[in-house]
């Protein structure tokens, strides 16, 4: 018989106190595992999240240490370089309270001051030309002395100069005096035209006697004379063969001066200070044009006499219209061809009023560029018996104005035409190197002396004044001096009917 428990279920004893201690392990030994798993999942995500979170801040902590340390270094830099500025301005500061307390104070520390200034503020201070500089304060000082004609000249423009003077030159073939202008109330620092050269480019432009260049076009701009000074002007208007010189100038019209642009392409040119022709209207008169006064006029003038008289030529018009002077050994050696030995040409008065100089007719010897300046003693006085007369005009300046004055005064000679321009002012070329024991290169030109004539009269800013005065017609003023037609050239008409006397 089976025993079964009441609700009819087969009856199964329960497990023995063996048993369930045995059973109790194995649950508890589950659960420990999986808690233990959590546990360690947790563990690793939070260390992962920890490391990942730490390189991450790390990474962002590092970026802004170093931009940091970067801003500490640039600060270091610039705390270096402005103690360096403010020891060095405490040296200047220094050095100018000392000269102050010396009592020794000039301009050149106010411009080392400001030198300074613009070497440590200025935002162009690294392209700053110190000698650029030098060369422009130089230029500047010497156009604001109150002499119009002194000028600063690099070695390189004085070579220059020197080139033109020997008679070769590349430009538009012009002469110019420097003046001022006023037009409708302004005044304007011009290059007045005074002469252009037979077969020059200026001859064959528009630009005329008498115009005034007033600008000058540098690196595709116009700049005024005033603006930049005569130097840098005339340079510009010299320029590089082939090339174009473009230039604004004043003409004359009636009370009124219109401005034009003139454009002339620049050429290479030999200078021509002499021209010679005989007269149309009568053969025996020989008509001498001298443009101005430079190594090469002794030579040309003695060849443009010697062709004249073996052409028939008896009687001579020596035309210096629109010459605007040169050269002071140029007119000695020129003037020695008509006067005696030891006549005076010229003395030249110091700022003092005393005569610090005298020139002479004489014999003279030079070698290299002034060769051709050389008197001997068989050309000495040479042409004293010509019958001659000068043409002058009111362009006739400087060594123009000496021979005028010179045959005048010493041989008698009638002059004909209008009173002289008047620059009876002498300019000397000082060697910087020279003077500053070769410290300094460089030129300066600045008026030394005054010319008082053979009679002792001054002409500066007077002019000399013509024994017969005729004024040329408005029509004849419409051409260039040079083609200018005899017949309508009433000066010279003048001239040839008093030689002819």
């Amino acid at each position: 018989m089976e025993n079964t428990p009441n609700n009819g279920f087969p009856w199964e004893p329960y497990p023995s106190d063996e048993v369930k201690k045995r059973q109790k392990p194995e649950k508890r030994c589950s659960v420990t595992l999986l808690v233990s798993l959590l546990c360690i999942v947790i563990a690793i995500t939070m260390l992962l999240t920890y490391t990942l979170t730490s390189e991450y801040v790390r990474s962002r902590y590092i970026d802004q240490i170093e931009a940091q340390q970067s801003n500490v270094d640039a600060l270091e830099r610039d705390k270096a370089r402005l103690n360096a500025t403010i020891a060095q301005l405490q040296d200047s500061i220094a050095m100018l309270e000392q000269t102050i307390a010396d009592g020794e104070g000039s301009e050149y520390d106010k411009l080392e001051f400001l030198s300074l200034l613009f070497e440590y503020y200025s935002y162009y201070a690294d392209s700053i030309n110190e000698e650029e500089i030098l060369d422009t304060v130089l230029k500047a000082y010497a156009q604001a002395t109150g002499d119009r004609y002194a000028e600063y000249y690099t070695q390189e423009e004085y070579e220059s100069l020197l080139q033109d003077n020997a008679g070769s030159s590349v430009g538009i073939g012009v002469s110019v005096v420097q003046t001022d202008l006023a037009v409708s109330g302004v005044t304007y620092q011009v290059y007045q035209v005074i002469s252009i050269y037979k077969n020059a480019p200026a001859e064959k432009s528009e630009l005329r006697l008498g115009d005034y260049i007033y600008a000058v076009k540098i690196d595709g701009e116009y700049q005024s004379i005033t603006e930049i000074g005569y130097t840098a002007a005339l340079n510009a208007i010299r320029g590089e063969a082939g090339s174009q010189a473009e230039l604004l100038t004043f003409r004359a019209d009636g009370a009124e001066y219109l401005s034009m642009e003139i454009a002339i392409t620049r050429a290479e040119f030999v200078k021509q200070s002499v021209s010679y022709k005989i007269s149309q209207a009568d053969p025996t008169v020989g008509i001498v044009h001298l443009m101005e006064f430079d190594m090469t006029t002794p030579t040309q003038f003695k060849q443009a006499v010697s062709a004249l008289q073996a052409a028939g030529v008896q009687k001579f018009v020596f035309d210096v219209r629109n010459n605007p002077g040169g050269d002071l050994q140029s007119i000695k050696a020129v003037l020695s061809f008509f006067l005696e030995d030891g006549d005076l040409i010229l003395s030249a008065i110091d700022k003092n009023g005393v005569a610090a100089q005298s020139y002479y007719a004489e014999t003279q010897t030079f070698a290299g560029m002034y060769a051709s300046c050389s008197v001997s003693e068989a050309e000495l006085g040479m042409y004293r018996d010509l019958d001659m007369v000068v043409l002058c005009n009111e362009n006739t300046a400087s060594a123009a104005e000496v021979f005028t004055s010179s045959l005048r005064d010493l041989k008698n000679t009638p002059v004909i035409g209008v009173k002289t321009f008047g620059k009876g002012i002498m300019q000397s070329y000082l060697n910087l190197a020279y003077y500053s024991y070769g410290a300094y290169d460089g030129w300066v030109k600045m008026t030394t002396y005054a010319y008082v004539t053979a009679s002792g009269v001054p002409y500066h800013d007077i002019g000399l004044v013509p024994d017969v005065e005729v004024a040329l017609s408005e029509e004849a003023k419409t051409y260039n001096i040079y083609v200018l037609p005899e017949e309508l050239d009433d000066q010279l008409l003048s001239a040839i009917a008093e030689v002819n006397r």
